[in-house]
């Protein structure tokens, strides 16, 4: 009873640890991958990223100029980051801030700005002064980043942003014939997917747990078989020790197992050799190391000539 006990209950601790990864699993991190912000990665230190688009524009475009930083939030406080930016000659006609999540554990506070100059400053002049078609290569003025540690100092990190070219809206012969003629802007088209990545996410935390789930219960069965076999009572307990090797013996070669009946049988031959039997222990040791190993008969017939002989 007391195996059959500690089975049990070995069985409902690897039921309950399992049920409780699942749950993990779960509410930690199926939340985070529909979010797109599943996993551990944490930035070393904060990171910048800039760029400005299109990078290559018509006088008098509205441009994007965007700052992407990247903070671990245990380490910088997301909501204390700043950016102190000149785009002169370039006016700003507006301004976004938004924080969002991931990648990791990470926190990315991106910076959008709508810029466009209009002034002769960003007009490109070829060499004695006259406009020219191709464009020319701007720089903004590098901006300040700033921002608070969770330990209370602060910092200060300079962003520098991407040269771009700006070209004159006026061609060669409309230079010449003082014909103007806006070009067309071009618009990248949408991200898409062939699968969404919320699905993805939501499909691999189900087969993990699906597969903890399945793990569980392999293990369950196995414990319970092995349970199930120490119920049953092999040997009664009221036999020689002589009779309870022979039962050993002849029970493991009828259910095929033949080490089983090699260590029975040796147990017999040092049973019978107490017993002042050595011819028959000699005969129970041959049987046990033989080639073949033993079988059913064979055992058979040696329980027949040691009982016939009065070793019990």
């Amino acid at each position: 009873m007391s195996r059959l006990t500690h089975g049990r209950i070995g069985a409902a601790i690897v039921v309950a640890v399992t049920l409780v990864l699942v749950v993990l699993l779960a509410v930690v991190f199926v939340p985070r991958w529909s979010r797109g912000s599943g996993g551990s990665f944490a930035p070393v230190r904060t990171t910048v990223r800039t760029d400005v688009n299109p990078p290559r524009s018509l006088f008098g475009e509205v441009l994007t100029a965007r700052a992407r930083m990247l903070v671990d939030p245990r380490v910088v406080d997301p909501a204390s980051l700043e950016l102190k930016a000149d785009f002169r000659p370039f006016s700003v006609r507006s301004f976004s801030r938004d924080v969002q999540d991931g990648p990791g554990r990470g926190r990315t506070v991106v910076f959008a700005y709508a810029i466009q100059c209009a002034r002769r400053e960003c007009v490109p002049f070829g060499p004695k002064g006259s406009i020219r078609g191709a464009a020319t290569e701007s720089q903004l003025p590098a901006a300040r980043a700033t921002g608070r540690r969770r330990d209370g100092s602060t910092f200060t990190t300079r962003v520098a942003w991407p040269r771009f070219g700006v070209q004159s809206r006026l061609t060669r012969d409309e230079i010449a014939f003082s014909t103007p003629k806006a070009a067309t802007t071009f618009a990248p088209p949408a991200v898409t997917w062939g699968i969404s990545p919320n699905v993805v996410g939501v499909a691999s935390a189900t087969a993990a747990a699906l597969l903890l789930l399945a793990a569980a219960g392999l293990i369950v069965s196995v414990v319970l078989r092995d349970t199930r076999r120490l119920r049953v009572p092999r040997i009664p307990a009221h036999l020689s020790p002589i009779e309870r090797a022979l039962a050993l013996a002849e029970h493991a070669a009828a259910h095929g197992e033949v080490d089983e009946s090699r260590k029975a049988l040796e147990r017999l031959a040092i049973e019978l050799r107490r017993g002042r039997a050595p011819a028959q222990a000699g005969d129970a040791e041959r049987l046990a190391w033989s080639a073949r190993g033993p079988s059913t008969e064979t055992i058979a017939e040696l329980a027949d000539t040691v009982r016939s002989n009065g070793a019990h």
